[in-house]
């Protein structure tokens, strides 16, 4: 008879996710996860006004939402660079320091970029929104294909 685990693993291969294993979800659904959070916190800079009645189902109400979100990007995008192959052969030292780097400069750099967004965009706010959407997917979208890049390359090089 199957375990209640094996049947939520076979709905979500299924489904074409990855099977909950402690690799898939720190390595997998932790990203998943940041990417969301990346793209609300990208919509919630550019149009805050969304947010402002929010409330956290979860979260404590004196954790704001830009907070949590930020949480959850950076070890979204910590852990996917954390578990790249061009990382692998680094020191434990050097690839907690790269992964580190990479993960703020590409958060707070996302950040201030969508502060200085929101001064110049429009007063609309389904136009604002758009644009936090679009760029935080295009965003996503650059730094994926970035990391695939250094990761093909760093395996043709070695074979």
């Amino acid at each position: 008879m199957a375990t209640f685990v094996d049947k939520v693993n076979s709905g979500l291969v299924k489904a074409g996710l990855k099977p909950v294993t402690r690799d898939n979800v720190l390595f997998y659904y932790t990203p998943l996860k940041g990417c969301a959070a990346y793209g609300i916190l990208s919509v919630q800079m550019f149009n805050p006004e969304l947010f402002e009645n929010f409330s956290f189902l979860v979260i404590p109400r004196y954790i704001s939402l830009t907070n949590a979100c930020l949480v959850n990007t950076i070890s979204g995008t910590g852990l996917y660079l954390y578990s790249s192959k061009h990382l692998a052969q680094a020191n434990p030292k050097e690839k907690l320091l790269f992964c580190a780097f990479g993960t703020v400069m590409f958060n707070l750099g996302s950040m201030l970029l969508w502060a200085l967004g929101r001064t110049v965009a429009p007063e609309n706010q389904v136009l604002r929104t758009m644009i936090g959407a679009a760029s935080a997917a295009g965003a996503v979208y650059l730094g994926r294909n970035y990391v695939t890049y250094l990761d093909t390359h760093i395996r043709s090089s070695k074979d």
